[in-house]
């Protein structure tokens, strides 16, 4: 096990990303078992990035769903499957929910389109909701129930975000993630995102999205139970750090379409210790 951990660290401090800051907050096995989770979703997308087939992703992907079918007989040759069954079996992790992962996963590797907002959020459900669903069942134990409509819109927010930011990068893959609807009601053809146009159009279509994945930010939070905040300060740091990165694009005039808005790692860092510090979390 030790050595199934080991490897999972090594993927999280070499990925970069926001939760290796937020990871350091968190206790011991909690962290451990995130680890493992993270490591399992960045496994995933390597597995699929590295091959230019869909057909052989598609495999790899199938694989994966075997292995989480089979987590307790993972062996040394599977560091991260046998690292994730630990954290499935001493959390409670849901098998579905790391199947809604892959689902997500699998969504990418069609040519993207979605006609209507209902099918955006069933993707961001898969790809980003599924995510805090099992984050909420480390932090908050047998208490989990009562927090899922917040991991839920926790997720949509962190992932229309990711839609937002990154509409310049997929578009020069020939992938839309904006709901053609909305483009319709814009007046904005698929052409404009494709080149990158930023027409006054597309100016209001972007403000448009934002204004949305803002509205489900608040949603979340006020689905917090507020007796679960001292569990969930983990949560909270991701959603507010997110909320954030959607404040620095609005504040930046949206420029997604060329570049790609961060926020930067003292920020990032302040954001966590603001949450662990927090009188409310810290009664507990």
């Amino acid at each position: 096990m030790n050595e199934a951990l080991e490897r999972c660290r090594e993927i999280l401090a070499r990925s970069g990303s926001s939760f290796a800051t937020a990871f350091r907050i968190l206790p011991a096995e909690q962290r451990d078992a995130l680890t493992a989770f993270y490591a399992f979703c960045r496994a995933v997308d390597d597995d699929v990035d590295e091959s230019t087939d869909p057909a052989e992703a598609a495999r790899r992907i199938d694989a994966w769903r075997r292995r989480i079918d089979r987590l307790d007989e993972a062996g040394p040759g599977e560091p991260v499957a046998a690292c994730l069954g630990w954290a499935a079996e001493r959390f409670g992790l849901e098998r579905r929910h790391l199947h809604l992962v892959l689902d997500g996963v699998e969504t990418d590797l069609r040519p993207i389109r979605f006609e209507t907002f209902g099918q955006l959020y069933d993707y961001c459900y898969r790809v980003a909701s599924a995510v805090g669903l099992v984050c909420v069942r480390v932090l908050a134990g047998p208490e989990a129930g009562r927090a899922e409509t917040y991991a839920e819109l926790t997720g949509i927010a962190v992932q229309l975000t990711n839609v937002l930011r990154d509409v310049g990068e997929d578009s020069r893959k020939g992938r839309i993630y904006l709901p053609l609807e909305d483009l319709r009601a814009f007046g904005v053809p698929e052409t404009d995102i494709l080149f990158r146009l930023r027409t006054p159009q597309v100016e209001r279509l972007l403000r448009f999205q934002a204004r949305r994945a803002a509205d489900y930010y608040e949603l979340a939070g006020a689905a917090l139970p507020p007796d679960l905040r001292p569990r969930l300060f983990f949560a909270e740091t991701l959603r507010v750090t997110y909320r954030r990165l959607l404040e620095r694009i609005e504040a930046d005039g949206l420029p997604v379409l060329e570049r790609r808005v961060a926020v930067p790692l003292l920020e990032r860092v302040a954001i966590a210790l603001r949450h662990r510090l927090d009188p409310r979390t810290l009664a507990a």
